[in-house]
């Protein structure tokens, strides 16, 4: 009951240039686009869900001992989402008194697609995202192999207490770095415009407030 990458959803984004996603039981709405990012609402297997996203100005490096790096596209997104399964703060699936795993409303949840397999995070290694300098620590997993969903191709912020003010300070800055490392040991730095980002952010609560 981990938190899923939406991978498949993307998938179809880039053939419209823009982040245009397949969700899993409606056709996305488009909310606009607001210079660097995109705003879109649909549906998944829960309900409803909001989005934005926006591809990286960079993408670096772009070899390593002389060979090109061979990437899927890479996205930042924003996600609200009407129902989903509850994580805890340390993402720990969250349970009630009976051990069900509890379903809420999600809002702000933050997410990278990097297009190729991470280096799984522990208590002593994260990767980053940067807003203007300042660095949140951000998460990532294995595959499981009981779906076909690329999970090690996202991360997640470490902890879902810091979303509300990664937000707010995504809304607040100019320049987006995310910094992450391949299975492989690649260090990856991928750098995105905040230009819009405040304007399609209101779309989306708007569209699900």
């Amino acid at each position: 009951m981990r938190r899923r990458a939406l991978t498949g959803l993307m998938a179809t984004a880039l053939v419209f240039c823009a982040a245009a996603p397949v969700l899993a039981q409606a056709g996305p709405q488009d909310l606009g686009t607001f210079k660097a990012w995109t705003a879109w609402k649909g549906a998944d297997e829960y309900g409803t869900i909001c989005f934005i996203s926006a591809a990286p100005d960079t993408m670096e490096p772009k070899e390593v001992n002389g060979k090109p790096i061979n990437r899927d596209p890479a996205h930042f997104l924003v996600i609200h989402r009407d129902k989903a399964p509850a994580v805890n703060a340390d993402g720990t699936p969250a349970k009630d008194a009976s051990g069900k795993v509890e379903f809420r409303r999600v809002r702000n949840e933050v997410q990278t697609l990097v297009g190729y397999p991470m280096q799984p995070t522990s208590d002593s290694f994260f990767h980053t995202a940067d807003i203007d300098g300042k660095s949140y620590p951000m998460k990532s997993v294995v595959d499981d192999p009981a779906t076909q969903i690329k999970d090690s191709e996202a991360a997640w912020l470490a902890s879902v207490d810091d979303e509300g003010t990664f937000v707010t300070a995504l809304k607040g800055g100019t320049k987006l770095v995310v910094h992450g490392t391949s299975a492989k040991g690649t260090k990856t730095t991928d750098t995105y415009s905040l230009a819009g980002v405040t304007a399609a952010m209101a779309a989306i609560d708007k569209a699900c407030p």
